[in-house]
């Protein structure tokens, strides 16, 4: 799912606030995953998609207001 997608419907279903805390612990999520051994998530298959997900999170939160 494209992440932009998925957060802007969270901030409509959630507001603001709430989008914002899910984005900075989905990204904390994303990125030990990506660092742990044996994790799906550090397969080459997914690491990409993941990475990619937690750079869109990343410029999400440094977005003017």
């Amino acid at each position: 799912m494209n992440e932009n997608n998925r957060i802007a419907f969270l901030v409509a279903r959630d507001g603001m606030s709430a989008t914002t805390e899910w984005v900075r612990r989905t990204m904390i999520i994303y990125r030990q995953a990506v660092l742990t051994k044996g994790h799906y998530a550090n397969g080459h298959q997914y690491r990409r998609e993941f990475i990619l997900a937690y750079c869109a999170f990343k410029k999400w939160l440094g977005r003017p207001a």
